[in-house]
Formats: C-alpha cells, sequence, structure tokens
C-alpha cells in the first residue's frame, strides 16, 4: 500500500486511506486535545501530513482496529488505564486471523497481552489478509507495534487502537 503518484493514479483503497488519514488526524486531536476544530476532508493531502512523512521514512502503514468499545477492559488492563488521565501508550500487539469467524471468514483478531482488543475493518482484513498470512507463516508471529490513546476530558472516556504495520504488510 504505498502510495505514488497523484490523485489519478491511486487505486480505491489508496484514495480511502487518505480520507481515512485525514479522519484518523481528526480522532487524534480528539482523543489527545486540540483547541482547534477537526480539519474538514479537503484537508492537506497524505503526502503532506506529518504522519505521512514518517510512515514513508520509517516504512510504516497505520491501520486502525475496529470494536474497542467492546473490548474496553482488555484495552484499559494492556496500558494500565488509569480514569481521569491522558492515555498514550506503546506496545505490541498480535494480528490472529480467524476464518472460522461466524461473522466474517475473512476476521483478523487483534490481541495485546494475549486478549482480544478488537479487529481489523472488514475491508483491511481482505486487503491485509494474505500479507499478514504469508508474514505470520514467514515469522511465525502477526506481530506488530501498536498505539493505545485516549483523552481524559473527551466525550467517552473508551480507548483507541492504532497499529502500525511494515510497508511489506501493508
Amino acid at each position: 500500500m504505498r502510495r505514488r503518484g497523484g490523485p489519478e493514479t491511486l487505486s480505491v483503497n489508496d484514495r480511502l486511506l487518505r480520507v481515512s488519514v485525514v479522519e484518523y488526524m481528526g480522532l487524534i486531536k480528539r482523543l489527545i486535545g486540540s483547541s482547534s476544530k477537526p480539519e474538514p476532508r479537503s484537508a492537506p493531502g497524505i503526502k503532506d501530513t506529518q504522519w505521512f512523512k514518517h510512515a514513508e521514512r520509517f516504512g510504516d502503514v497505520r491501520v486502525d482496529v475496529v470494536g474497542e468499545s467492546h473490548y474496553q477492559p482488555a484495552i484499559r488492563a494492556a496500558c494500565n488505564w488509569k480514569p481521569g488521565t491522558d492515555t498514550l501508550f506503546q506496545c505490541m500487539a498480535e494480528l490472529v486471523p480467524e476464518p472460522t469467524n461466524p461473522y466474517d471468514r475473512h476476521a483478523i483478531k487483534v490481541t495485546i497481552n494475549g486478549a482480544c482488543v478488537g479487529h481489523l475493518s472488514r475491508e483491511d482484513a481482505v486487503t491485509l489478509g494474505p500479507a499478514i498470512r504469508a508474514a505470520i507463516k514467514r515469522q511465525g508471529s502477526g506481530a506488530c507495534r501498536a498505539v493505545i490513546a485516549g483523552h481524559a476530558s473527551g466525550e467517552t472516556d473508551n480507548l483507541g487502537v492504532f497499529l502500525h504495520l511494515d510497508a511489506e504488510v501493508g
């Protein structure tokens, strides 16, 4: 999922990712706090964002985890969360394909410290699944870097999980 060329050469996945990065930056601002309003979708392109510059330099692809609201106890335990505190916790996550998942045969579960903290979105599971399974076969593990983040004075005290995959996987 390396991004090259202008908008006219971007695949559907790359165009969705461009929108996703802008939304991600808005989410991080809401979680960590910001006095400014979230940027509109017509914000600077993906290549103009600080995150993308770091992602290109370090070969990272950021992937959101979905369904975290159902796994808050496990997420809070993983980062030793304390009520009323801002959270930005770096850790390792494990990606576990679930071919027998009754809702989605392409499902990929995300665990931290052996506990489920969410799943990849259906789209990401289909797109990234083959590369994740190949990486697991090659290295014996679906381990990747993760960040647990939340803002103490936000609308909710739920924490979010964000994955950082090597560019070869993403």
